[in-house]
C-alpha cells in the first residue's frame, strides 16, 4: 500500500529531518491500522529519540 506521511512541528527532527515520507507498506492478511502504522514508523523510519514519538501505547 502506497501512502505519504508528513511530519511537522518539530516531529520531522525525529525522522532524519525529513518532513515527507513516501512509503510502500507491506501488505498482509490484516488491514493496516493507525496503531500498526505508528509501530511500523517507529521500527523502520525513526532515527532518534523514540521516547519523544511513542510512550507505551501513546503518541
Amino acid at each position: 500500500m502506497k501512502i505519504t506521511v508528513q511530519f511537522g512541528g518539530g516531529a520531522e527532527l525525529l525522522f532524519g529531518k525529513v518532513k515527507n515520507h513516501d512509503l510502500d507498506l507491506p501488505t498482509g492478511e490484516k488491514p493496516w491500522t493507525i496503531k500498526g502504522l505508528i509501530e511500523w514508523l517507529k521500527l523502520n523510519k525513526l532515527t532518534e529519540r523514540p521516547e519523544l514519538f511513542v510512550q507505551g501505547d501513546s503518541v
